[in-house]
């Protein structure tokens, strides 16, 4: 059994004890002697499965259960308080203070909902949360006609040229030029011979200083799938359920060699605490509309996608160039992607793409500062309008996703369509 299936068991025996636990006073020490030698080890697993600490996390479960009672019961919020594990009527309006900045009443009549719900994750990898040096590094380029295992191509050319080099090798994606894709290398030893970097098509650009900066990192071995797997589970999937989001700082995969040749990677994704919570809200009534293409099978993101793009670029090029809104929408086979427009704007009818208002009715808004997983927020969205006594309908469920800041750093709305059962 690999060691991350085993952390995942014993966490989750922890967390259940937390679960039934919540009114108690849940502190470290005590959750240490369910399992952990120490706080430092409970602390650190703790952060690598949930991407939260252990005070963080009791203290986002106690408030979602009271606001669940606040928002749908008739309990005092005295009783609210006791019941979810607060000391005092006092704490506990300190509590929705601080993170929703309202009062429990003000709470109880808006339109907005909080929801932290346990931690379901399932066993994958281990993450590693700590402040990395980067070190200062030589930045070159490698250009190869095809992108698939162009970072094997890049590290194997380098060490072919330089087989007994000692220094770091890191590396993450280029920019495509013209008809070559590129990767980056960046190398510690900034003192290897040009001349001969030259020779092996290398591109040197320039010297990258050394910087510190908060990662969150997993080992893998050397593996395209296993790599892609394990950067779509820190992004995707860890990094949405966690406290904390991406930054702007650049990400990195460090290579690990062995006689001569790549056979594991470190994956470092920069990162920082979350300015915000994520947010539910019900409204009414979104007043949307898109551009959008449909397709199915292999690749049917990426097809859909470029679709919309090429159709636009070709007629309507201040649109892709002005609009950062971007429409996702997927069945189980089937992608419909597309552009937000105004919704007074006309279009020339076309075969490959069609308008798309979206349907007048009442919607759960989640808002998140992370592009997490389209299907995990799809389920917490439906998960949680079902708690609150709302029937959905799974067929309008989409996402928008903003990319106002950058599209290296997109924010996401997702959309969920519902109605209350009056039966």
């Amino acid at each position: 059994m690999s060691q991350a299936v085993c952390a995942n068991e014993t966490m989750s025996d922890l967390l259940r004890y937390i679960e039934n636990n919540l009114p108690s006073d849940l502190n470290t020490g005590l959750l240490a002697n369910i399992g952990y030698a120490s706080h430092a080890k409970l602390y650190r697993s703790f952060y690598s499965l949930t991407g939260h600490s252990v005070k963080e996390y009791v203290r986002k479960r106690r408030l979602s259960n009271a606001l669940a009672l606040i928002k749908a019961s008739e309990l005092s919020l005295t009783d609210i308080s006791m019941r979810c594990g607060y000391s005092s009527l006092q704490a506990l309006c300190r509590a929705v203070r601080q993170t929703l900045s309202v009062t429990p009443s003000e709470y109880k009549s808006g339109g907005a909902f909080y929801f932290f719900p346990p931690w379901n994750g399932q066993p994958a990898h281990l993450v590693a949360v700590s402040n990395v040096t980067i070190p200062r590094m030589l930045r070159v380029l490698f250009h190869h006609t095809r992108l698939k295992d162009i970072e094997n191509a890049a590290v194997s050319t380098f060490l072919q040229a330089f087989p007994g080099y000692g220094g770091r090798i890191f590396g993450r994606n280029g920019k495509q030029e013209g008809g070559k894709f590129c990767y980056e290398l960046f190398l510690t030893d900034i003192g290897v011979d040009f001349d001969r970097l030259k020779q092996f098509g290398f591109e040197i650009t320039r010297e990258t200083p050394q910087f510190n900066a908060v990662f969150a990192t997993i080992a893998v071995k050397n593996d395209e799938t296993q790599i892609n797997a394990a950067w779509n589970y820190l992004y995707a999937q860890w990094l949405q359920n966690s406290m904390f989001e991406y930054t702007d700082e650049p990400y990195y995969e460090e290579y690990m060699v062995k006689n001569g040749r790549p056979v594991k990677l470190k994956l470092y994704l920069p990162i920082k605490k979350r300015g915000g919570e994520t947010k539910i809200s019900l409204i009414s009534d979104p007043g949307l509309r898109f551009i959008v293409a449909s397709a199915e099978g292999y690749n049917a993101e990426n097809i859909a996608s470029r679709t919309v793009v090429d159709y636009l670029s070709a007629r309507y090029s201040y649109i892709v160039s002005t609009s950062k809104e971007l429409y996702l929408s997927k069945t189980d086979n089937t992608y419909i992607c597309g552009i937000r427009v105004d919704a007074g704007a006309m279009f020339v009818d076309d075969v490959s793409v069609r308008c798309f208002t979206v349907v007048e009715g009442s919607y759960l808004v989640l808002e998140s500062s992370v592009t997490g997983d389209y299907d995990r927020y799809a389920e917490l969205l439906t998960s949680f309008a079902r708690d609150n006594g709302m029937a959905v309908d799974t067929s309008g469920i989409f996402a928008i996703y903003d990319a106002s800041e950058s599209f290296d750093n997109l924010k996401t709305k997702m959309y969920c369509p519902v109605h209350f059962d009056t039966k």
